[in-house]
């Protein structure tokens, strides 16, 4: 069965198969989201509800954080207040000075702070020296020691929150000075109602209940009171998000009060934050329903428009099999499709390329050995005129002609070399030798050669031919364009690892990058070299081309590098 209906999508075109593919990728899915969207839309309506309900506790925790920093921020001005600090430890000569700070100076204060934050009761100070009680504002500590509050207050630093079950005590301890003995303590107490009163405005829909870290109830709006939710949050049984307490869904949130310990409960009924479900599943059923009929058209769109480019780059390769390899492809479109489009370009113009290089370099080799075959035709006869022309030098006493014609003779003979394109090293570095002796002879020995080869490399073998046009273009651009001095030539020849590397450098005016360029580049007279370098890498690889270093006024270096190996002639022997 299996095979049957891979057979049956196998004969389908790609157009139908893409329709079918995108039908089952984006349509089913949509389909079962739809089936599923009224339990979905429930869901998110029930986060949103929450998230609502959590922005709002976040601002609630935040307001009442802020309360408790200005009650902070009062009372540290308090504590770190140096009159204060003097009354509370006592520090006076005299009762004069007392009196006068507690009258003109701290009852004043505490009237002012009352008037500006009408939620302040009473501000007390508790002291352990023995300074005289004055009014309600400055007591003994002996008052209050058994208190659990003042117990904790003088047992912990920084500002501690008490509820006393009518009013919030906000207390601390005055700072302690090198040997002060005694501890003393401000206190401030508020309204429980006037410090939570913005709950009622931020919050009058909501129940709200604020716990201690001992999960002590301190405060409980109208909605929270004798509510299940109050009970469960006072013992921390109920989690954050909806939960449902006695058959009642509600949405709960806890938030802390960083600057005591307290915890924030917001609690409110599920069914009265989360809106009507019906309007907004209608509505998502019909967003579905457009989105399928929209993306069957787009699809049918679609599928056309891949299949017709990539019907038009199948007649451009039925075109390239037809034989057609002058065709050019190009698109600008930027997708895996374009990309094919433009890779099958460049695969054609690199196949045309590779056919031009092939052909050239057969005609190339054709064409060089053709000329050694015609440097063959009846070389005897050269070689007998010149060994005429060298005896007759000998019988006359004309020795300069006589070793003339020797150098030339061997020049020629290691030249012609029976055709082969392969020579021993040795027979090339000869050539050079006796090309260089008729320079010498005809220029007046008017420049100095210096031979450093290292004779290692005699048994290696070389392209025949290959140094003497090299060795000539230093001669005739290099040392014959020298403006002042003796010119110098320098042939070396040693082993580089696995393989010889020439060296012809000469003391000339040098030359340019672009210079360089042209020699290599462009074709000159005689057998130059372009000629040399095209055949080292036709023979030997691109490795083995020819290098030049050259800069103006700096003379110039040509290399060439072969692979060590030995002449057929050498391993017979």
């Amino acid at each position: 069965m299996r095979r049957g209906s891979d057979l049956l999508f196998n004969r389908l075109r790609l157009n139908q198969k893409l329709f079918l593919s995108y039908l089952a990728v984006i349509v089913v899915p949509i389909f079962v989201l739809g089936m599923y969207a009224y339990g979905q839309s429930r869901e998110l309506l029930d986060f949103q509800a929450e998230q609502s309900v959590d922005r709002d506790a976040t601002t609630l925790a935040q307001s009442i954080d802020g309360s408790i920093q200005q009650y902070n921020r009062a009372l540290q001005s308090i504590v770190y207040n140096r009159t204060f600090q003097r009354i509370v430890a006592n520090d006076y000569l005299d009762l004069v000075n007392l009196s006068r700070d507690l009258n003109d100076y701290l009852a004043p204060y505490f009237t002012m702070m009352r008037t500006v934050d009408s939620n302040i009761q009473d501000i007390k100070f508790y002291t352990q020296s023995d300074v005289p009680e004055y009014g309600e504002a400055v007591l003994s500590a002996a008052r209050v020691k058994d208190e659990p509050w003042y117990t904790e207050a003088i047992a912990k630093e920084g500002g501690n929150w008490f509820f006393d079950g009518e009013e919030l005590l906000f207390v601390r301890t005055f700072p302690r000075f090198f040997s002060d003995p005694y501890l003393n303590t401000a206190v401030i107490m508020i309204q429980q109602g006037g410090m939570f009163a913005n709950v009622a405005d931020l919050m009058d829909s909501y129940g709200v209940a604020i716990t201690d870290e001992t999960n002590k109830p301190l405060y409980a709006n109208r909605h929270a009171l004798h509510n299940p939710v109050t009970e469960a949050a006072s013992r921390m049984e109920q989690p954050d998000g909806a939960v449902s307490i006695e058959g009642t869904k509600y949405i709960v949130v806890r938030k802390p009060i960083t600057e005591t310990g307290w915890t924030l409960h917001v609690f409110v009924p599920a069914d009265r934050v989360t809106p009507n479900a019906g309007a907004i599943l209608n509505a998502t059923v019909v967003v579905i329903v457009s989105c399928i009929l929209f993306l069957l058209i787009i699809i049918s769109v679609f599928s056309r428009t891949m299949i017709r480019r990539i019907h038009q780059l199948n007649g451009f390769m039925k075109r390239v099999e037809n034989g057609d390899l002058q065709l050019r492809v190009q698109s600008a479109s930027k997708d895996e499709i374009g990309e094919l489009f433009n890779r099958f370009d460049n695969m054609v113009f690199r196949l045309n390329e590779l056919i031009q290089e092939s052909y050239a370099s057969k005609i190339f080799q054709k064409e060089t050995e053709l000329k050694a075959l015609q440097s063959q035709i009846k070389p005897h006869f050269l070689y007998n005129t010149l060994s005429f022309i060298n005896w007759e030098a000998v019988k006359s006493g004309q020795t300069l002609i006589s070793h003339v014609v020797t150098s030339m003779s061997k020049f020629y003979r290691t030249t012609l070399n029976k055709g082969d394109h392969l020579i021993p090293a040795k027979d090339e570095l000869d050539t050079v030798k006796s090309y260089l002796d008729i320079l010498l002879i005809m220029n007046d020995h008017g420049f100095d050669v210096v031979y450093e080869i290292d004779e290692s490399v005699y048994s290696g073998t070389v392209l025949n031919m290959t140094l003497q046009p090299i060795v000539e273009n230093a001669v005739m651009h290099g040392i014959q364009k020298k403006d002042s001095g003796r010119g110098v030539l320098r042939v070396k020849a040693a082993a580089v690892g696995q393989a010889i590397e020439f060296t012809i450098e000469d003391n000339g005016p040098g030359m340019d990058e672009r210079t360089i360029g042209n020699l290599l580049s462009e074709a000159s007279g005689g057998y130059g070299l372009k000629n040399v370098n095209q055949r080292l890498k036709l023979y030997f690889g691109t490795q083995y081309a020819l290098r030049i270093e050259s800069e103006p006024g700096r003379g110039t270096k040509m290399k060439v590098a072969v692979p060590l190996q030995s002449h057929p002639d050498d391993r017979g022997a």
